[in-house]
């Protein structure tokens, strides 16, 4: 990215009364690293070999994500952090890792609309959600016990019905929505004050994996308000639409990169 669009970006930012900002699957993490690290990878061998153990692989990306930093990422949303400052933002990401929360934020100007690794639901039933932090940390503590027997592992169950637990994301068979709902309305209510009003839209790495979460409704926003302003990062799908190219700006970069990028700039 350029020196000029940096400065374009910051004074867009600046003079934006309020702030939307969007986080895609360009900031999903892969679990490439986990597979090569000790005990996950012995534990994956074994869970490739026995087919009946693969519930165990989300209890250990969760349990991963828990204990391990990404360095890259963690400045990229600092650095994110840093051009929110003291604006008047909202932030909507379909990433399910729990990343970005382990950075400073107003938690009640961010949904998480695709759930993640912090609750549990049934796999069959509408039963209340759970905080998953304790069941994690027990079944990988049987994962340690039971090396070499991991079929011995009890996959934890719901209370009301007796099926699976399963972690609360958009990709479960019966997706329980009340973990995101409540933000999801304040959401709502935010957006409504956008209506005349200056606006910067930030989309940062949003592909077309769930387009009607973020894509498509930014672009409705911003083509609905004359007064703002786009601007959409993306390695391959940065391309913006024809009908708000004039208030757009099309950045063909990862996101990670750009805003680390970025951040020498805001010093």
């Amino acid at each position: 990215m350029g020196v000029d669009q940096i400065e374009v970006l910051k004074a867009a930012v600046e003079e934006a009364e309020m702030v939307l900002v969007g986080i895609g699957e360009e900031w999903e993490t892969d679990f490439a690293e986990m597979e090569r690290l000790e005990p996950y990878s012995a534990w994956l061998e074994e869970i490739r070999e026995k087919k009946e153990t693969e519930w165990l692989i989300p209890y250990l990306r969760a349990h991963y994500l828990k204990n391990s930093v990404d360095e890259e990422k963690a400045e990229a949303y600092r650095a994110l952090g840093r051009l929110l400052e003291g604006k008047n933002y909202f932030i909507v990401s379909i990433c399910m890792d729990g990343r970005m929360q382990k950075e400073k934020w107003k938690k009640e100007r961010m949904v998480f609309p695709c759930g993640g690794y912090e609750k549990l639901q049934c796999a069959e039933c509408d039963a209340e959600l759970q905080d998953a932090e304790k069941t994690i940390a027990q079944t990988v503590e049987s994962c340690r016990q039971l090396m070499g027997r991991l079929e011995e592992v009890k996959q934890p169950v719901c209370e009301s019905c007796g099926a699976p637990l399963v972690f609360n994301q958009i990709l479960s068979k019966h997706y329980n929505e009340s973990g995101y709902l409540p933000a999801w309305g304040i959401y709502m209510k935010w957006l409504q004050g956008t209506l005349n009003r200056k606006v910067c839209v930030l989309e940062l790495g949003v592909g077309m994996e769930f387009p009607s979460v973020i894509r498509f409704p930014f672009e409705k926003t911003a083509y609905f308000n004359q007064k703002a302003s786009f601007f959409r990062v993306h390695s391959r799908l940065y391309q913006m639409s024809a009908e708000i190219a004039d208030r757009g700006v099309s950045i063909a970069q990862n996101p990670i990169v750009f805003l680390r990028n970025l951040f020498v700039h805001l010093r």
